[in-house]
């Protein structure tokens, strides 16, 4: 669900071109200086699978439980800490991805203390949390592609509440998360807001990449 938007024609998107001509200078930072750190993520093997639309069922059930720990662990403490300007705007990853567990017979798997100690740590600072939120923004924007890309597999369509994100609205929440980013963070350190954000990169990455 985590990669860099690439231009592919998706109708519903279309609002992002408008918002292509507007200045976005906290939203450029962060695709800036997080550009090697997302990169780095995509590259994953599992992440790698899901965006060629070549993913096989094992494997696919595989990276819902991993994601569905990660949004586990980081949702509480998330939830918690969001910004009064977020209120009303909740991700609820970790029940998308259960829904999408269970569809497919498949069991949740319970976060490991270490994980749920990093992503608490991920979200202590107001500014980091605005961080964490500019990545799991950005990926509900990403999952479009996947979604596409992966039309034809079997497993995939059997279970996408994840990846179908906001569906149609995916452009528009991308783009008011943007507008809402810049009006709202602005007074933050810009540092740690950037750091949060390359950490949540990294800290997905090394999940998926540990063995089950």
């Amino acid at each position: 669900m985590y990669i860099l938007f690439d231009n592919e024609h998706i109708p519903h998107l279309i609002p992002l071109a408008e918002a292509a001509t507007e200045v976005w200078p906290i939203r450029q930072r962060l695709r800036t200086q997080t550009r090697q750190a997302h990169e780095a993520l995509e590259r994953v093997a599992l992440l790698t699978e899901l965006a060629g639309g070549s993913i096989r069922l094992p494997r696919y059930r595989q990276y819902l439980q991993r994601m569905h720990s990660f949004h586990a662990a980081l949702d509480t403490p998330l939830i918690g800490r969001l910004p009064a300007a977020y209120t009303g705007q909740r991700l609820d990853q970790s029940a998308r991805l259960a829904r999408d567990l269970q569809a497919l017979g498949a069991e949740t798997v319970p976060a490991p203390q270490s994980l749920c100690q990093a992503a608490d740590a991920l979200t202590r600072d107001p500014a980091a949390v605005w961080g964490v939120l500019y990545v799991l923004e950005g990926a509900r924007l990403g999952s479009q592609v996947l979604l596409k890309r992966n039309a034809a597999n079997p497993g995939v369509r059997q279970a996408h509440a994840f990846i179908a994100g906001a569906g149609e609205r995916t452009g528009w929440c991308w783009r008011d998360f943007c507008g809402l980013l810049e009006q709202s963070a602005a007074s933050h350190d810009a540092q740690v807001l950037t750091v949060a954000a390359t950490h949540t990169f990294a800290l997905l990455g090394e999940w998926l990449e540990d063995p089950p």
